[in-house]
């Protein structure tokens, strides 16, 4: 069964234009329970501002899971990046992320997202060199999140965002460079409605190595507020067996209950549908 979840803002960011509910959790919580989610994605800034044991409670307590937590904010808010040419930095990206996957394991989350935390790739001959060190980031982060049975997972995000892995394709390949643990895959319909010639054909290709599906429309909104067709998407990740959970991600509304509930009202009767 796939269930429906929410990204949601932990009280440590600052960026008003994150694609998540903003404000006290348990008012978060509690608009998502009552909406009919299952789960809520939590965005982080810096984990060690945060108090993972309430976190978990507050959720508990709505009735939703914690399923993943998502990395952006590392890199929006605090600047850094896995291909940093500079050790220093790079170690400090590194840090903060073994920082994330140590609250995801005391929150009961079992996947941890990188979209743009990897960074910006230099242009010229740096560019391999970035690409390279990035990898090597991620063989560290990878080792102390097989330890706590965490899944990292890659995103392919559209070239108005990243300057690399645009595409399924591209971020397959990356994959299979690594000899050890690989990382997982994100799988966002927005970004591959962006880069891919098929969504469908995009997703079937990524699913062996699926770990995470989040969703928006076509305008970045919530779903239903645009032209994306859920119910192919829905019935492609059913056909597949995907059993996870159906993240929404969309730009914050001014009315953010309203979008919520919107959301959930558009998706819910795919997700029924035959069931």
């Amino acid at each position: 069964m796939i269930r429906l979840c929410y990204t949601v803002a932990t009280p440590d960011c600052e960026d008003p234009n994150m694609l998540a509910l903003r404000g006290p959790l348990e008012r978060s919580f509690a608009l998502l329970a009552h909406a009919g989610y299952s789960a809520a994605e939590l965005m982080v800034r810096d984990p060690q501002l945060l108090d993972a044991r309430q976190i978990r409670r507050q959720a508990s307590d709505a009735g939703l899971e914690l399923p993943a937590v998502s990395t952006g904010q590392l890199r929006k808010e605090r600047g850094l990046q896995l291909c940093a040419l500079d050790p220093a930095l790079r170690g400090a990206a590194v840090d903060a992320l073994l920082c994330v996957v140590d609250f995801a394991a005391e929150i009961g989350a079992g996947v941890v997202n990188i979209g743009t935390l990897r960074g910006h790739l230099p242009a010229g001959s740096e560019r391999r060199t970035a690409r390279a060190a990035a990898a090597r980031a991620l063989e560290t982060a990878l080792a102390h999140a097989a330890a706590a049975s965490i899944a990292i997972a890659l995103e392919p995000q559209c070239r108005y965002v990243s300057n690399w892995l645009n595409t399924v394709g591209e971020t397959l390949a990356f994959l299979h460079g690594f000899s050890g643990p690989r990382p997982r895959m994100v799988f966002d319909c927005y970004h591959a409605l962006l880069e891919e010639r098929s969504v469908a054909a995009a997703l079937i290709r990524a699913f062996p190595h699926l770990a995470w599906v989040q969703v928006s429309d076509s305008n970045r909104g919530a779903p239903g507020s645009a032209q994306h067709n859920f119910g192919e998407l829905i019935r492609v990740l059913k056909a597949l067996g995907y059993e996870g959970y159906l993240s929404v991600e969309c730009l914050p509304s001014a009315d953010p209950a309203a979008a919520v509930q919107a959301a959930q009202r558009h998706l819910m009767p795919f997700l029924e549908e035959n069931e």
